[in-house]
């Protein structure tokens, strides 16, 4: 009779430890090289965080010159636009002559105008004399363009009188 044929299982095993004989051992690796490699995986980040502060660096600087060469176009534009709205403003308003008639109709008669003047914002101040103010503000409640004066201030005169400033809002 013949001798049994080798199993496949025992192939296997003769196989692989001819492969695991054959095969060299690894030498436990130098200290330095485990180093090396540790300080390139956390030089990785580190260069990564640099490089976007350069980068975001470069970007603020150009953003910075392109924001100074629009401001540099847009000058004479925001120029023309703010005497615009100077002259709107200007024109919408009524004229001072007409403002001083309107309170001069509207005051009691012992009230007098000392002084009306037009700041360059467009705000009207305006100090009157009285005798009674509590008389002077109800007058002048009466009249729709007088009302937004607002009273500021008052100071006495030596002859007993009350000199109130109204002003109108800018």
């Amino acid at each position: 009779m013949s001798a049994p044929r080798d199993s496949l299982t025992d192939r296997l095993i003769r196989r692989s430890a001819r492969v695991a004989q054959a095969r060299p051992s690894l030498a436990m690796p130098d200290i330095r090289v485990a180093l090396a490699l540790a300080g390139l995986l956390a030089l990785g980040p580190l260069l990564t965080i640099v490089g976007a502060s350069l980068l975001r660096a470069g970007v603020a600087a150009e953003t910075r010159g392109i924001e100074q060469q629009v401001r540099a176009r847009h000058a004479p534009q925001a120029t023309r636009e703010a005497a615009a709205a100077v002259l709107r403003d200007a024109v919408r308003q009524p004229a001072l002559v007409a403002t001083i008639e309107r309170l001069a109709r509207a005051l009691p008669d012992d009230a007098r105008l000392v002084s009306a003047a037009r700041e360059p914002n467009g705000q009207l101040q305006v100090e009157i004399s009285a005798s009674d103010p509590d008389l002077l503000r109800g007058a002048l409640r009466r009249d729709p363009l007088l009302v937004a004066l607002r009273e500021s201030g008052q100071r006495r005169t030596p002859d007993a009188r009350v000199v109130v400033t109204l002003r109108t809002r800018a």
